[in-house]
């Protein structure tokens, strides 16, 4: 076997690589044409953002196995065509923890003890300042972590090592997790704001956690506050920031990651109490090793039939299922990222329920090598329900691994029938608030539909803009939703009703575009409203 390196990948990885008897060859530089005519003699690239990988690259993949990706982002992948050709693509998630969390604690200390404006004034200055350098401490004060995952755990035990009080606001991460790592769990985003003297985010960008930080959160902030963001660009909205900034609300930041990259006409570095780096959250020797260690294993593994976890795509999934079953698969994950969508609560349990004669067999071969052996539906809906809060860090193989280190139970089960549905895929999800059920199911004519969610029954095709409400069943409902989506010049496209002798009912109320949070808060205020919430599929 011969691996093609195209980029610096650090040693000890490719030492890793020909312990297992697998050739190296390394070709830099290559234009996208020498790259597609010889990437056909490999069976696996390891590339990183400075190499595309397209579909021309790839059109005579000749015994391409494995794309390696030494990082996270995949941009430069045509990861559509690789799954089309039958190709892994594999990425080093998790390798720079330890880099990110030392920087944002270094952040921290900059932005508390203005570090480099010190530093900058006496050496190139050769000023003797001291009472203009006056700084805080961190010990004794109030951090809050908004995402407590690897990175954002990292945080927490350093800064609980300098004597700080560690919050955080995490809807996904389970009491006992925050609790062993002495972290108070808070249940709203806003209490982060009113407790904390810093705030700083570990979380991917999704739609959640874009523009996450805006003026009106600022505003609910303690005056003096300190803002990090060593995460992504785009969950503090700049603009908001200069302003808060400039006026004193917010006495300092610390900023590794922009909106707009690079960033070296942003206003931001205007700003003396403005601390930044231009994205070097991995830039550690060592997190470049653990890249490049974590990639040759994954890679070799691959080749070699073994475990791997970190791949991208499932290639070979589809090609092993009829029409049918892959219509299923994609209703799945659709079905997933509706149930993240409507849940609420931290979740410990999903299970998925297969009904009636079209899941009597396996749909994949057993040989085929499926993260815990679970059905490709089980995977579909683990990552739709997953990728709503976790967005790119969420693959269809390593959703699994995923729910397991957030310890959810994932069970599956098949059944002959479920109240009258003879085909069904379900999807239970229990919370620590909550059990939801949504089940969706595949006509004759290939329609895909969500047919049940909790006890109601429901007909609507997964996709487009939904508003999904639940009300006291009583007249006048439905036409104050009319009136006031009407005055806000939002067409309504299709309204679903459901009802119960509960004495309530749900509505999905399919819209022409996606209401702003103003406009749902208007909903809300309509009487005998119990829950509205703006639904989306992708």
């Amino acid at each position: 076997m011969k691996i093609l390196v195209t980029e610096h990948v650090a040693q000890e990885g490719l030492d890793y690589i020909r312990k297992n008897n697998i050739e190296i060859e390394g070709k830099m530089n290559l234009t996208p044409q020498e790259l597609a005519q010889i990437i056909g003699n490999y069976d696996a690239v390891i590339t990183r953002s400075g190499t595309r990988i397209t579909k021309e690259t790839l059109t005579n993949p000749g015994k391409l196995k494995v794309i390696g990706r030494a990082g996270v982002g995949v941009d430069s992948i045509d990861i559509a065509e690789a799954s089309k050709k039958g190709i892994i693509v594999i990425n080093a998630p998790g390798a720079n923890t330890i880099a990110a969390a030392e920087l944002t604690t270094g952040m921290m200390l900059n932005a508390l003890r203005k570090l480099p404006t010190a530093h900058y004034s006496l050496k190139y200055e050769r000023k003797w300042d001291r009472k203009k350098f006056m700084g805080v401490e961190l010990s004794g004060k109030t951090l809050g972590i908004v995402g407590l995952g690897h990175v954002g755990s990292e945080v927490a035990k350093r800064a609980k090592a300098f004597g700080a009080k560690c919050l955080a606001y995490d809807p996904y991460i389970k009491k006992t997790k925050a609790l062993d790592l002495g972290v108070e769990l808070v249940e709203q985003f806003d209490e982060i704001l009113e407790r904390s003297d810093i705030i700083t985010f570990h979380t991917p960008l999704t739609k959640e956690t874009k523009n996450m930080m805006t003026k009106k959160e600022i505003d609910k902030a303690k005056d003096g506050v300190i803002l990090i963001n060593c995460a992504r660009g785009g969950i503090i909205n700049e603009k908001d920031l200069y302003e808060s900034i400039k006026s004193g609300k917010v006495a300092a930041c610390g900023i590794d990651t922009f909106e707009k990259e690079p960033a070296t006409d942003n206003p931001l570095l205007d700003l003396d109490n403005v601390f930044v780096t231009p994205h070097i959250g991995a830039n550690s020797n060592e997190s470049q090793i653990n890249v490049s260690l974590i990639l040759a294993q994954q890679i070799v593994n691959a080749l070699l039939g073994r475990p791997y976890q970190n791949a991208i795509n499932i290639p070979f999934i589809k090609d092993k299922m009829s029409k049918e079953h892959r219509l299923y698969f994609d209703l799945a994950e659709k079905m997933g990222s509706l149930a993240a969508q409507l849940t609420e609560g931290r979740p410990s349990q999903i299970d998925i329920v297969m009904v009636g004669t079209r899941f009597e067999e396996d749909v994949v071969e057993k040989a085929f090598d499926v993260p815990f052996n679970y059905q490709p539906f089980t995977i579909a809906a683990l990552k739709g329900f997953l990728e709503f809060s976790m967005s790119d860090s969420v693959s269809y193989m390593n959703a699994p691994y995923v729910a397991k280190e957030l310890d959810i139970i994932v069970s599956e089960a098949k059944a002959k029938n479920y109240e009258n549905y003879n085909n069904l895929l379900l999807m239970k999800i229990a919370t620590d608030k909550q059990t939801k059920i949504i089940g969706s199911t595949l006509f004759e004519d290939g329609t895909q539909k969500i047919v049940l969610v909790d006890e109601f029954r429901t007909d609507i095709a997964p996709k487009g803009i939904y508003l999904y409400v639940i009300n006291k069943d009583k007249p006048g409902t439905i036409g104050k939703i009319g009136t006031i989506l009407g005055n806000l010049n939002i067409n309504i496209a299709g309204f679903h009703l459901s009802r119960q002798k509960s004495g309530f009912a749900m509505s999905f109320v399919e819209l022409d575009t996606q209401p702003s949070q103003e406009a749902i808060n208007l909903l809300k205020k309509i009487e005998d409203i119990e829950l509205i919430k703006a639904i989306v599929f992708n």
